[in-house]
């Protein structure tokens, strides 16, 4: 099966079913891959997905695959996965994406497209900033929040094939903009997003608060302030972030998505691997290079960790994060 007409989503978590959702409500053509229980589940099933306009859930039937038929053949994929299967995806699509694709990564974090650009192919990678929050319970997604969406280009100069994404997008509608300078603009809101991600993330996940609730705390509050000024400190030889921008964007997208768990808190509730190595874990990796002191976003990537591995019991985690307080 070849088509440039249809369109790949890897990634059928939270946010992937809600992109292939709005994608399938608009008889867009397309083919999903997941993991091996997604996909029995869903088989069997179907994906149940609430937006946030919705009444009641839809049921869809979406062709959905743990392996790739070995004739099928795409133009243009959506990659929704977590940040950490990037490498594994991007060295399975060679097989499936034709040389010359396009590949617009729908993820949180810093660096992720990384795998896709270092491929010997002419893969075009568009990156997208959005806040959309969905969850997540087995083949059941509820979309929570619609944000903005900010799409930038990683590799190419063709802003044809942007604009074909951001057409693709406001047709779902999501609403969508293209900075006005590709790379330094869209560079400037790609590292805002990563600061956003960890703040909201880590202390929602220790604290196991809704977005909206986190900034009803005035202890959590300076706690915010404090690892953006850290954060910006470790960015500044490679750009300057505004400190106000920094946390307005945070009140902001906490306020959109109140009454939304943050993806890593999710992660931690079905124990799956959390993305604090592409967000507090790439800042450290940053601030090490740099030689910057770090010790904020140091304690937040040990306390997830802890959190994920269950190594220490959880209250000894929250000692830890209260130290910070």
């Amino acid at each position: 099966m070849s088509s440039k007409n249809t369109i790949l989503i890897a990634g059928l978590g939270a946010i992937g079913s809600v992109l292939f959702s709005r994608l399938e409500r608009k008889n867009t053509k397309i083919v999903c891959l997941t993991s091996g229980r997604g996909t029995k589940k869903i088989g069997e099933e179907g994906l149940f997905v609430q937006l946030f306009s919705d009444d009641v859930p839809i049921l869809h039937k979406p062709e959905v695959h743990e392996f790739l038929p070995d004739n099928y053949k795409f133009k243009r994929c959506i990659v929704a996965t977590k940040a950490y299967n990037n490498q594994v995806l991007a060295d399975y699509l060679v097989d499936y994406m034709a040389d010359d694709s396009s590949i617009l990564l729908f993820q949180n974090g810093i660096a992720v497209e990384k795998p896709f650009t270092e491929k010997e192919k002419d893969w075009k990678i568009t990156r997208a900033v959005s806040s959309i929050g969905a969850y997540r319970d087995e083949n059941s997604v509820t979309e929570t929040a619609v944000g903005e969406t900010k799409l930038g280009v990683i590799n190419y100069t063709d802003v044809e094939e942007i604009e074909q994404w951001k057409k693709l997008l406001l047709s779902i509608g999501l609403e969508t903009l293209i900075p006005e300078d590709l790379n330094k603009n869209f560079a400037y809101h790609y590292y805002l997003k990563a600061i956003v991600n960890s703040t909201i993330n880590p202390i929602g996940s220790i604290t196991k608060l809704k977005n909206g609730d986190i900034i009803k705390d005035k202890q959590l509050l300076d706690l915010i302030e404090r690892i953006v000024d850290e954060t910006i400190a470790i960015l500044a030889s490679m750009m300057t972030i505004s400190r106000s921008d920094a946390l307005e964007t945070i009140h902001e997208i906490a306020r959109i998505t109140s009454d939304n768990k943050c993806s890593m808190l999710q992660d931690l509730e079905k124990g799956v691997k959390t993305e604090i190595d592409y967000l507090n874990g790439k800042f450290l990796e940053i601030s090490r290079r740099e030689n910057v002191s770090a010790p904020i976003n140091s304690k937040l990537v040990s306390i997830i960790k802890t959190l994920s591995n269950k190594s220490e019991p959880e209250e000894l985690a929250m000692l830890e994060f209260k130290s910070l307080l």
